[in-house]
């Protein structure tokens, strides 16, 4: 359901005698109450976790001599949010570009160990081997690159706003209920309404058990 149609359902939901909004934008009173419900339910459940449809992959050529990239150095240009961290299934791979074969796992080390080793020394470029995040969320390198290696990471996408009457949640569309659920919560408690809120409470419990099941990521080492 595209942001209109979420905020028509929760509308529905409510149990409002009035006529259901026809559009999201430049609302006021009852109508606005409602479209922020919806839009505020998809920020703060973007930002409840690392989800599985938040995650991007950069598969990008890094610059001989360079050390240091932001997201759009490697190819990310819209809503990079930050660098995946190293876990027990995860690390940044690089390779020879034409050559996949030749990939290679590179180590995340901590910031402050990387800059003494790779940044405060001089050293020759050569093959990376290890890795580091600093604290403006760019990517580093070490040594700096002898060649233009391909690196292969991954990265958590910024969360997403519902502005217009087409934005649509990116997350499965099965699950796009929740928001209206969520949505209907903020709104029960608002007209005091013991029996709905207890209604999506409920609802949205039980989607959201299934949502963690499918899109969440397991806790790792």
């Amino acid at each position: 359901m595209n942001f209109l149609a979420l905020v028509q359902r929760l509308h529905s939901e409510t149990g409002r005698s009035t006529a259901a909004p026809t559009t999201v934008v430049a609302q006021t009173g009852q109508s606005l109450r409602l479209v922020n419900a919806v839009a505020d339910a998809w920020t703060e459940l973007q930002s409840e976790r690392d989800w599985r449809w938040m995650r991007g992959r950069t598969d990008a050529a890094l610059t001989i001599g360079q050390q240091t990239y932001a997201g759009t150095d490697l190819g990310v240009a819209t809503r990079f949010g930050r660098w995946r961290k190293e876990d027990s299934t995860y690390s940044v791979c690089l390779y020879i570009s034409g050559s996949p074969n030749t990939l290679w796992q590179a180590t995340q080390w901590d910031l402050d160990t990387f800059r003494q080793l790779y940044i405060y020394r001089t050293m020759g470029q050569s093959t990376p081997i290890a890795w580091a995040i600093d604290e403006s969320n760019n990517i580093l390198f070490g040594p700096a690159p002898a060649a233009a290696y391909k690196v292969r990471a991954d990265y958590w996408k910024e969360p997403s706003t519902l502005a217009a009457d087409a934005d649509t949640p990116d997350m499965p569309d099965r699950f796009h209920m929740l928001l209206v659920w969520r949505a209907l919560q903020d709104i029960a408690k608002y007209d005091a309404a013991a029996e709905l809120l207890a209604k999506a409470e409920k609802n949205a419990g039980d989607m959201h058990d299934k949502l963690l099941f499918d899109q969440a990521r397991l806790p790792t080492l």
